[in-house]
């Protein structure tokens, strides 16, 4: 099948936009089994339709599908196997329009396997008897996506720099060379997802920060930075820092190029530039995961839009405490949820709009998906329970029989609390991070509380983001956060013993 082809072309002689839009649904499968599902739905009842238009039936113009679905079936116009499938394609196509988990290649399979069954049906019975309905074939996968031609090339000389000059054995290394090597260009991993080989390095004062290359043309939206957010604003206007390939492989100095400001500036912006990049990989690696989806991003969290959200007007009665926002947007003519823009962040543009206000929204847009959201996670079902909600949460630790309280107030604050804490009295936390720290009292479950990547062991991305610096390793620890308090001390809890440490959680006596 040639690139002018397509399996459903013998469908243009009945109807060229029922054949087209079946095309569509083809190229969908695998770039986005989301849209595949939910389009499929309008593909059989456009079929339903003609079919009581062919049987004389007449009918409300609001029947909906499964109406009318059932209304040709009680009149004996379909067949077992007939009602089974459209049944079938209803469901996944309802599924997908409302659910905000990630729907597989096999799912849109399924349902394209239906649709055959439909059409072949729906041809051979009110077609005319000159269209042949051919043998059922699988859709084929497009070419998967490989490096671009620029970082292929980075990827090759770097190779052929490891092949010309291998690295040494393990040995003693002098301090100057550790510094060489820490702001030098990094290895190149053969098995790198594209677009993330490090193309440069942006350093201040001995720390440095490896830039990848889906970054390396990225505009830095001011809004992303929040201490540095006026800083950016100023640099951007002197055409110093709108975006990342403008930035000096130093930023020791670059306070100097504004006036009023000075290095705590700098310091800032590297250690904000350093939490931007690392929130970017993982809302790339997102979207490589869930290609087709569609995604609200707000700093490190992020919410799927499915087709029901999108459909939300933006409206006082919909979305409350932030009356100028709606305004502002329905002025600029974007009255439903699925017309925002995918950075929420960018809305802070608005007069009166602050990044208070936008969380707001996006909390609000949160608590619309209710448990459809969760449903990214199943595992989720077992920890919705109403736990009490305490105003502060903390741990009691006794170390070498020095009694000290781990507080904060929410699940990551404490947690990161406590990282630095278990840094700061030098136990081994590394390597349980590194094999990764199940989350809950027992190591049972299904999903990390904290690991190296933002990646749950059945290969899901973690719903809530937030991150941690370590001091000891210079690694970037990530934390889930999608859990309840009581779930959040557990894991807390189980770690410092695990760590050699006496733990009390009073909070939990008694639950």
């Amino acid at each position: 099948m040639n690139s002018n082809t397509y399996f459903y072309q013998f469908l243009e002689p009945i109807s060229k936009e029922l054949a087209l839009l079946a095309k569509e649904l083809e190229n969908s499968i695998f770039s986005s089994p989301r849209t595949m599902l939910t389009h499929s739905r309008v593909f059989i009842e456009n079929i339903l339709q003609q079919v009581t238009k062919e049987e004389g039936i007449v009918e409300d113009p609001r029947t909906g599908l499964k109406e009318r679905l059932d209304l040709l079936n009680e009149q004996g116009y379909l067949i077992p196997e007939i009602r089974d499938a459209l049944h079938l394609v209803r469901r996944m196509g309802n599924q997908a329009a409302h659910d905000a988990r990630m729907f597989r290649f096999s799912e849109a399979l399924l349902s394209w396997e239906a649709l055959y069954s439909i059409v072949k049906w729906y041809v051979e019975v009110y077609g005319p008897v000159d269209v042949t309905v051919p043998e059922y074939m699988d859709p084929s996968p497009q070419a998967e996506r490989g490096f671009d031609m620029s970082e292929l090339e980075v990827r090759l000389k770097g190779l052929e720099e490891l092949l010309k000059n291998p690295a040494p054995q393990k040995a003693e290394v002098p301090a100057k060379a550790e510094v060489a090597a820490a702001v030098a260009a990094p290895a190149v991993e053969v098995q790198e997802t594209p677009g993330f080989t490090p193309i440069r390095s942006i350093t201040y004062k001995g720390k440095s920060l490896q830039i990848p290359y889906f970054l390396r043309d990225a505009f830095l939206l001011p809004q992303r930075f929040d201490k540095s957010e006026t800083f950016l604003i100023r640099l951007g206007a002197e055409q110093e820092a709108r975006i990342m390939s403008e930035l000096p492989g130093n930023l020791e100095g670059l306070h100097k190029n504004v006036k009023r400001y000075n290095e705590k500036n700098d310091e800032q912006f590297f250690e904000e530039l350093g939490t931007f990049i690392e929130e970017e990989k993982v809302r790339r690696q997102l979207t490589l995961k869930r290609q087709g989806e569609l995604f609200f991003f707000y700093k490190a969290s992020h919410i799927v839009v499915t087709e029901e959200l999108k459909k939300v007007p933006l409206t006082a009665d919909e979305f409350t405490g932030i009356p100028s926002l709606l305004r502002q947007l329905n002025e600029d003519q974007i009255h439903t949820v699925g017309q925002l823009p995918m950075e929420l962040v960018i809305l802070a543009k608005y007069d009166n709009v602050g990044v208070g206000t936008v969380e707001k929204l996006f909390d609000q847009l949160k608590s619309k998906m209710g448990n459809k959201t969760d449903q990214v996670d199943g595992d989720f079902a077992t920890e919705r329970k109403s736990f009490k909600k305490w105003e502060s949460l903390y741990v009691k630790v006794n170390h070498n029989g020095v009694l000290s309280v781990i507080e904060g107030s929410s699940v990551p604050a404490i947690w990161k609390e406590a990282l630095k804490w278990i840094e700061d009295h030098d136990l081994p936390l590394h390597d349980m991070v590194r094999a990764g720290i199940i989350l809950g009292s027992t190591d049972n479950g299904k999903r990390f509380a904290i690991a190296l990547q933002p990646i749950h062991p059945d290969q899901r991305p973690f719903t809530q983001l937030h991150t941690y610096h370590s001091q000891l390793s210079g690694e970037v620890y990530y934390l889930e956060t999608k859990i309840n308090p009581k779930s959040g001390l557990e894991t807390l809890g189980k770690v410092l013993t695990r760590l050699g440490v006496e733990v009390d959680i009073p909070l939990l006596k008694g639950e």
